[in-house]
């Protein structure tokens, strides 16, 4: 199992085979803009989809949001402990 698929499954609170579908869905589709399959449309399955869409469509910002949701929260942390 890949770590993209992984993440999203743990950020949006669906099995991993979940994930994987909503992957395979978003690279499968040709146009960007087009509705999701009606499975994928409310609750946490939507919130599975959207984290696919964006990983696949643009990797970079998938991969610094993580980034920053470690980084602000330790930022804080340290200004926090630092300066306390």
């Amino acid at each position: 199992m890949s770590l993209t698929v992984l993440i999203i499954a743990k950020l949006s609170g669906v099995d991993e085979r979940t994930a994987r579908r909503a992957l395979d869905t978003v690279a499968a589709f040709d146009e960007p803009g087009s509705m999701p399959p009606e499975e994928f449309s409310v609750g946490a399955a939507a919130r599975c989809y959207a984290l696919a869409t964006i990983a696949d469509q643009r990797p970079g910002f998938f991969w610094l949001g993580l980034f920053a949701l470690i980084l602000v929260p330790a930022l804080i942390l340290l200004q926090i402990f630092h300066h306390g």
